[in-house]
């Protein structure tokens, strides 16, 4: 079951996994209430969404989510952060659209779930093209 959150829930849970910690790590310090090991890592962590949101939060990493409400700048901070990809060196954007992206068959998966119903994300030759429904 993929857990739904917002914008700044995935972006407080994706910089905690981008300083160093491990998912399963994450999930685990977060769902014991471990916000000092977490700040440790990490230590502009918000205390207060996690421990409010710790179940949720704590799902959304071990099983997967979607986001709520995801922007065009959101996409790309999160291509960033999850993926390590980089706007001009693995994907090109064209009127807030991200074309271009090579991944693999999982990645896009995973971009799927996060991202649909609002962003259509699509492969085109070997490479992702995500684009806003708005713009179909």
């Amino acid at each position: 079951m993929t857990i739904t959150i917002s914008q700044a829930e995935a972006y407080q849970i994706e910089r905690i996994i981008h300083s160093g910690l491990e998912r399963g790590r994450t999930a685990a310090l977060i769902e014991a209430g471990d916000i000092t090991a977490i700040k440790t890592s990490y230590p502009d962590a918000n205390p207060e969404i996690l421990e409010t949101k710790k179940d949720k939060l704590a799902a959304a990493l071990t099983e997967g989510y979607s986001i709520s409400f995801p922007t065009f700048n959101g996409v790309r901070n999160l291509l960033q952060l999850r993926f390590g990809k980089e706007e001009g060196k693995d994907y090109v954007t064209d009127n807030k659209t991200v074309q271009g992206l090579e991944t693999d068959e999982a990645t896009a998966a995973i971009l799927r779930t996060m991202f649909e119903p609002l962003w259509k994300v699509e492969s085109v030759l070997g490479q992702l093209t995500i684009t806003h429904i708005s713009k179909l």
